[in-house]
């Protein structure tokens, strides 16, 4: 069995509207589903926390909150930890693309006192096709290695989990960045963004593209880590503000601030991707 993350948590509350109104309004996270029972909010990351009323009764055997582990088979993961003397309560919880967060769930008690739970994902997105893989890694050259790895590290944030050097002096670093998206452009697209951003094309056949709260602050981070600054921040037509700046080896890097309508958007669709 392999834990794939710590993606769900659940609280059973009798002040339910107290408690919900507070992690809308004060957490400020976004309800991802509404159930006649309960409430599940969406992290940007497609992560969940669900509050429970007391009048749901799947879940009366809850007096804490419980996390929920994530595992590619739960009916499997189950098997495994019987077999290791692990007590269970009730049967494997099965839920329907759509209405539930989880594709299957079971509860399990474990040595300090405490619930907890496994959990699967429903395998689609919004296109409807499933992933055939498991990890997504994009592979650049560089001239500077050290100079490349600060730029990410000091001026993004990211942190390189692992850097590696061959005997022959083979060189190269990974940084594991989530959540990640691929984006396709006409030439013609390319040219217009190129334009709206900066204010003329550049003929580079390939970008980086970040999303930030603040563009400048991200920009100013990332000029005093080494990357050079093309424009000004530009208010784009697709509803954006960026900032175009130039990196190591000539690669060009966009930030930007997205609309909060844009942003809940993605967290929604990203709520839905498998993990």
């Amino acid at each position: 069995m392999e834990i794939l993350g710590l993606v769900w948590l659940g609280s059973r509350t009798a002040e339910y509207k107290r408690m919900r109104d507070f992690v809308a309004d004060v957490l400020g996270l976004d309800v991802h589903m509404e159930q006649q029972d309960a409430v599940v909010f969406g992290l940007p990351n497609g992560d969940a926390f669900e509050v429970f009323k007391p009048t749901d009764t799947e879940h009366s055997h809850f007096s804490h909150p419980v996390t929920g582990f994530l595992v590619a088979d739960v009916d499997e993961a189950r098997r495994e930890l019987e077999a290791k003397g692990v007590e269970f309560v009730g049967e494997v919880h099965r839920g329907v693309e759509g209405e539930n967060w989880g594709a299957a769930w079971t509860h399990f008690h474990a040595p300090d006192g405490h619930l907890y739970c496994l959990v699967s994902r429903h395998q689609r997105h919004p296109g409807g096709m499933a992933r055939k893989f498991r990890e997504l890694r994009f592979c650049m050259k560089v001239d500077d290695l050290d100079a490349a790895i600060r730029a990410y590290e000091d001026g993004l944030g990211m942190k390189a989990t692992e850097v590696w050097e061959h005997p022959g002096g083979e060189r190269g670093a990974l940084f594991a960045v989530a959540p990640a998206a691929i984006e396709l452009f006409s030439s013609q697209q390319w040219d217009f963004v190129d334009r709206h951003e900066a204010g003329k094309t550049f003929g580079q056949e390939f970008a980086l593209r970040v999303e930030v709260d603040k563009a400048e602050a991200a920009a100013r981070q990332l000029v005093e880590a080494g990357a050079t600054q093309l424009a000004e921040k530009a208010e784009v037509p697709w509803g954006q503000q960026v900032i175009r700046l130039v990196m190591h080896d000539d690669v060009h890097m966009s930030v930007s601030e997205l609309d909060p309508a844009e942003r809940a958007e993605r967290a929604a669709q990203r709520a839905l991707l498998p993990d």
